[in-house]
């Protein structure tokens, strides 16, 4: 099966499940890896051209498969910026925007369309530069279809976001988290607005 091909049949079963009901908050882990789930890592700054390695975990979307990834936004705060010194989308299948990826404060990716059902514990997804002295890498967004269907199956569309991955120097947690509010709240502002 060609590119385009795997890719239009993707597009046709996300259809197909976003039509069967509303997306729901999700379980699929996103991380640093060499921090691991759950964590977030911390580098001391200022860097320039930080290597940043971000995995998934398929397992860990509801009935423990994962069919595919859309629109997950990564957005930095701060004076942070994405570089493309070290970039590899590295999920199956990957789409990104902006297109060639060019430094900037945020970058989304679609990839991971394994119609068949990933079912690994850690995947890779990108690797990418940070340059900067202060802020934080955050996913922001994504959906993604998991395997609650028939006999495991796809099933519903679910949603991720708000997950602090990095941050440019060690904070303390309350500022962080400030931080991280502030980066969902003009996401979602930008969400309501979309048509």
């Amino acid at each position: 099966m060609t590119h385009s091909s795997r890719a239009l049949l993707f597009v046709l079963v996300y259809l197909a499940a976003l039509t069967a009901g509303p997306s729901r908050a999700g379980n699929l882990k996103i991380y640093e890896s060499s921090v691991g789930q759950g964590q977030v890592r911390a580098i001391p700054g200022p860097v320039t051209n930080a290597l940043i390695d971000l995995d998934y975990a398929p397992a860990t979307a509801e009935g423990g498969k994962l069919f595919g990834m859309s629109e997950f936004a990564i957005e930095t705060t701060g004076n942070l910026v994405l570089s493309p010194t070290g970039f590899l989308c590295q999920a199956t299948w990957c789409l990104f925007s902006p297109w060639p990826f060019t430094a900037g404060k945020k970058i989304r990716v679609t990839g991971g369309n394994d119609l068949i059902g990933e079912t690994a514990s850690a995947s890779n997804f990108m690797t990418i530069g940070v340059t900067g002295s202060v802020g934080y890498i955050v996913l922001v967004s994504g959906e993604y279809l998991d395997g609650t269907g028939t006999a495991s199956s796809v099933g519903a569309v679910r949603t991720v976001g708000g997950v602090p991955l990095v941050t440019v120097p060690e904070v303390d947690p309350a500022l962080g988290l400030a931080a991280a509010c502030g980066v969902l709240a003009v996401a979602s502002r930008q969400r309501r607005r979309a048509p």
